[in-house]
């Protein structure tokens, strides 16, 4: 594989929807994103302050141009996207969203990603990563395998309206 990691464009964002409707609405999350809803989501997190994001994509010459790709010869394979912002005393990463094609997880794809995001927020004098993410499976697995930790200090709490 021809792989490159590039810098997320406005240019990117609907074929970062269409990733995320195709990985989110099956197992583990189940979820019901629309495409609309989808590039709503993607859209409002581009256009934050302090925006950070990068697609994984393999470079291989592809017959048709459909919805997955980036340009001619680019085929989406995974996004990680969030925005940076002051705290007290030091600048946090929120990281919002990480998505890899369901048939291409487990592959080190989401952890190039993430080694890339650290490289490039390192540079740019942020200390700390954080994220919101299911509470127990395979996903925690994964963050703590990458290096995240449970904070000692907070926890997310919830409450219907």
């Amino acid at each position: 594989m021809s792989e490159e990691i590039l810098t997320l464009t406005s240019e990117h964002l609907d074929a970062c929807a269409n990733l995320l409707v195709q990985v989110f609405n099956k197992e583990p999350w189940n979820e019901s994103w629309s495409f609309d809803s989808a590039r709503t989501l993607l859209w409002e997190i581009f256009h934050t302050p302090g925006f950070v994001g990068f697609v994984f994509c393999d470079r291989k010459k592809l017959l048709q141009v459909d919805s997955k790709m980036l340009q001619a010869g680019q085929e989406l394979l995974g996004f990680i996207a969030g925005y940076s912002e002051q705290s007290c005393n030091y600048r946090r990463f929120f990281l919002r969203e990480i998505c890899v094609r369901s048939d291409r997880q487990r592959q080190g794809i989401g952890k190039k990603l993430l080694r890339h995001l650290v490289e490039t927020l390192s540079t740019m004098d942020i200390n700390l990563i954080y994220l919101l993410t299911m509470k127990d499976g395979e996903l925690k697995k994964f963050y703590t395998k990458n290096g995240f930790l449970d904070s000692p200090h907070m926890m997310l709490m919830l409450q219907q309206i």
